[in-house]
């Protein structure tokens, strides 16, 4: 792959920083891979003749049944939005409560990703979040942080893609009404590929010896109900107890440490208008503004639950030569395509004159983005350990591989 040449730019330093400007007097009164390789059956496996092939549905639901049982699935591969557009190399374990742990390239900008509680974060460098065309007033910070970001921004939503159930039912509503499968040679194992509805378009292959699901090649790779799913290529192992053990640790190893302070990329955000300051006599000062969703359409959230809005916050500072400078802060939530009003006040407590004096004060406020707001980090940990103890109790996900219940049924079967 070549490396990415990104066109969009950032604007830098205070440049999202709104001012706004007031006096006050003292008076008497006081926020891409060859797609040749990429389409579907053209994996570059080489079929060989099966003289028992077997019947498609019962091998596959089969497949699907202990796929379900697993406690993780660990996928490699390749996800693209469109048969155009740029494919993102994919390596991530996803728990069957959606936890997951792993990392995405694209553009050879590499991503680390955890999933937890349906809130889904990233920790990438500049270029990554500039190939997103993500340009919000804290995106600055973004590098090397922990960012929330929606399935459709990183290519991919493990929880509702990739997790053993979620994937086993996306899997089972394509599955075919008949036919047969055929052994081939996947990539030195002999596996049964098995046609989903759409044919040609969308296919697995499932282990003679495991039964279980080694790969899937699918046009649009999305739960039931949504508009759309990314193209997919993917192959598949069953983690190890440590392995699973291992992705719990390093999610509630972020959450605990990583997740404090986090921005929330989910929606562009940016002030609409100016914003205003208004100061009393007697120094009492008030600066307000309103954000908004700038996204075209108003179309902001990944659906997650709370997808539909995202926590926005302002940061002021009112100050004057003589008399120094105040901070104060204000948040709010700000709902897809709405506005959120923000305010805050200062008070330089100034005592009455009987030689009124006038400052000149000014004041200005940066706008920021809070991916888990109050106790939501707490609970995510919450969630996670609770996962985590719930799943670790249950068999371990690898033992002795079992025979394909079909792999023996002759043709005429």
């Amino acid at each position: 792959m070549s490396p990415a040449h990104p066109t969009t730019r950032r604007p830098r330093g205070f440049l999202a920083f709104a001012a706004a400007a007031a006096a006050v007097v003292i008076g008497a009164s006081g926020c891409s891979i060859d797609l040749s390789e990429f389409r579907p059956g053209s994996g570059g496996e080489e079929p060989s003749p099966s003289p028992t092939p077997v019947k498609a549905a019962p091998l596959l639901q089969s497949a699907l049944d202990s796929l379900r049982e697993q406690p993780a699935a660990a996928v490699q591969g390749q996800v693209s939005k469109s048969e155009n557009s740029a494919v993102s190399d994919v390596s991530l374990t996803t728990t069957d409560g959606g936890t997951t742990s792993g990392t995405v390239q694209t553009n050879e900008n590499e991503a680390e990703v955890v999933q937890a509680d349906g809130k889904l974060f990233a920790k990438a460098p500049d270029a990554f979040w500039l190939d997103k065309n993500i340009t919000n007033p804290d995106a600055g910070g973004y590098p090397n942080s922990w960012v929330r970001l929606s399935g459709d921004q990183l290519g991919v939503d493990p929880a509702s893609m990739l997790a053993p159930t979620a994937l086993a039912d996306i899997l089972g509503s394509m599955a075919p009404g008949g036919g047969k499968a055929k052994l081939e040679n996947l990539d030195g194992t002999t596996a049964y590929r098995v046609d989903l509805q759409g044919g040609e378009s969308s296919r697995v292959w499932i282990g003679e010896e495991s039964g279980q699901l080694l790969r899937a090649e699918i046009e649009q790779l999305g739960p039931e109900g949504a508009d759309s799913g990314p193209r997919a290529r993917l192959d598949f192992t069953v983690p190890e107890r440590p392995d699973v053990q291992t992705v719990y640790e390093d999610v509630l190893a972020v959450a605990q440490d990583g997740l404090k302070g986090s921005p929330d990329a989910r929606m562009p955000v940016d002030w609409s208008g100016q914003l205003s300051l208004e100061c009393q006599t007697g120094g009492a000062c008030e600066v307000a503004g309103t954000a908004e969703d700038t996204s075209s359409g108003g179309s902001g959230g990944d659906g997650d639950g709370d997808g539909a809005s995202v926590t926005v916050r302002m940061e002021a500072t009112v100050e004057n030569e003589e008399l120094g400078s105040k901070d104060c802060s204000d948040s709010a939530t700000l709902k897809a395509g709405g506005t959120a009003d923000l305010s805050c006040g200062v008070d330089f407590s100034l005592e009455p004159s009987a030689s009124p004096v006038s400052y000149d004060v000014s004041g200005g406020a940066r706008l920021s983005t809070s991916a888990l707001s109050g106790d939501a980090r707490k609970n995510l940990v919450s969630a996670v350990e609770e996962e985590r103890d719930t799943a670790l109790d249950g068999p371990s996900p690898s033992g002795d591989a079992s025979e394909s219940p079909v792999a023996e049924e002759s043709a005429g079967g």
